[in-house]
């Protein structure tokens, strides 16, 4: 089924045309599609999961847990997270019928937006191991910011480990470490992926935006 999924999600990137103006349209836009496939049996949003419930979860700033979509198919479960982090770009927009370009809002934090790519990431191990009838999810990160696809200059940059520039392989119980004593390693703790990634960027049919789904 996780196969599935993520041919599900593939075309509906593959068919979408309009661009998304925020994180928010990507989820909509997903559950809508999930929906009328007709395949599952509820398309949850912001699935509610209390942070007591995972033994060592890792990130003490919150108290509780919100999946961007979890489908349920057979009394199985499968979490995605999703990220859509962007810069600057104007764009063609109709605002009540009449032609009026708005501009992407512009991120930033390249090194926050890689960590929190793979925090995702092994949230969704975290589940797995941590729920009977919960499966290995995946993680959908959508940005028009091309910088992320590049490696770091330096490997003693810190973010280095948590880089996900284009065909990084890692293998399985990789330690994913800050490099040096950084201040925004603050809250944002180290860990150790149980999986193996393989990091490839995929071209979307709206200008300038890109995808990695794993």
């Amino acid at each position: 089924m996780r196969q599935r999924i993520f041919q599900h999600i593939t075309t509906a990137l593959r068919n979408r045309e309009r661009y998304f103006i925020r994180e928010r349209d990507i989820q909509l836009y997903l559950a809508n599609y999930f929906d009328k496939t007709g395949e599952f049996d509820k398309v949850f949003m912001e699935y509610h999961v209390p942070k007591s419930t995972i033994q060592n979860y890792l990130w003490k700033d919150v108290n509780s847990i919100y999946i961007d979509l979890v489908l349920e198919a057979k009394g199985q479960f499968y979490p995605i997270e999703i990220k859509y982090k962007t810069m600057a770009q104007q764009l063609p927009f109709s605002i009540f019928g009449q032609g009026t370009p708005i501009t992407l809002r512009h991120h930033g934090a390249k090194n926050i937006g890689c960590y929190e790519f793979w925090k995702d990431l092994k949230r969704i191990e975290l589940f797995e191991q941590t729920f009977q009838n919960c499966n290995r999810g995946l993680v959908l990160f959508v940005s028009n910011d091309v910088s992320y696809q590049n490696p770091p200059l330096s490997a003693d940059v810190g973010y280095a480990a948590f880089s996900i520039h284009n065909e990084r392989h890692i293998p399985k119980n990789t330690q994913l470490n800050w490099s040096g004593v950084l201040a925004l390693a603050e809250g944002r703790p180290s860990f150790t992926t149980r999986y193996g990634y393989n990091i490839t960027w995929v071209e979307m049919n709206i200008e300038q935006h890109y995808y990695i789904l794993i």
